[in-house]
């Protein structure tokens, strides 16, 4: 854990730092049973780490008073949370929300957080089309119908098409994203209200129909960042940028004797 926070010392701050940290860092609050224990080694050395670097608890801090756990223990037949969201004491003030999420690919639930990101930090927004609008039937067939319905003079065909076609796309894909993040809510919902009861009723069936969506929505991000990494191609980014600066600062000699 102590060579982890070295290692970030090495990159500039601000920092959100999210993962599985093994152990609950308040005893107390943290777990479900009220066997009194001692807060073991690594917890010490975490929140020392967080002191020293200047972290927050972003999920604590919101709700100091609530109980709320995101693993299950069937060994100890206890519930904890021991997984968490840290960032910079900086970016307190732009966090609006932080909570936890109905787990249904792994043992434990996911962490989800919000920011309010500054104007400057919001680029341009540059629209997509949706390639997996393409494997659907209907969308298909929509598109067709659209396509053959298309009637304009021989020297405005090509732009009244991308008109056309672009606007049936867009509408075709916020009504399915409406419909799957109708789907996604209603299916957490459900789950939600099952783990409340130490995970023994949950629905399996659930679970699964949870699994495919949000792996669907993981196709549909990989998509678009491959798509944008070939777009840029071979073209320095920002990070790249910064790891060149980094070299060219080591690589200086400030004086010689």
């Amino acid at each position: 854990v102590q060579n982890f926070f070295l290692k970030l010392a090495q990159y500039p701050p601000p920092w959100i730092i999210g993962g599985d940290f093994n152990c609950p860092l308040d005893t107390v609050m943290d777990r479900s049973s009220s066997a009194p224990v001692a807060q073991i080694q690594m917890a010490k050395a975490i929140l020392t780490s967080v002191a020293e670097c200047g972290l927050v608890d972003i999920w604590r801090h919101l709700h100091p008073t609530s109980r709320e756990y995101s693993h299950y223990s069937h060994a100890h037949k206890s519930f904890s949370r021991i997984d968490l969201l840290l960032v910079s004491s900086s970016l307190t003030h732009q966090v609006k929300d932080c909570n936890f999420l109905p787990h249904y690919i792994s043992d434990h639930s996911p962490v989800q957080i919000q920011l309010d990101a500054p104007e400057d930090f919001r680029g341009p927004y540059w629209w997509r089309l949706d390639p997996q609008l393409l494997t659907r039937g209907e969308s298909m067939g929509e598109i067709k119908s659209a396509i053959q319905s298309l009637s304009s003079p021989p020297d405005m065909i090509w732009e009244a098409f991308k008109a056309t076609i672009r606007g049936k796309i867009i509408a075709l894909s916020s009504a399915h994203k409406k419909a799957f993040q109708q789907q996604m809510v209603g299916l957490e919902q459900e789950l939600r209200g099952a783990e409340t009861e130490l995970y023994k009723n949950n629905s399996e069936e659930n679970r699964h129909d949870l699994n495919v969506l949000s792996s669907s929505k993981a196709e549909r991000a990989l998509l678009r960042t491959r798509s944008r990494f070939y777009a840029r191609g071979d073209k320095a980014g920002k990070l790249l940028a910064w790891q060149l600066r980094r070299e060219e600062a080591d690589r200086q000699i400030p004086s010689i004797k």
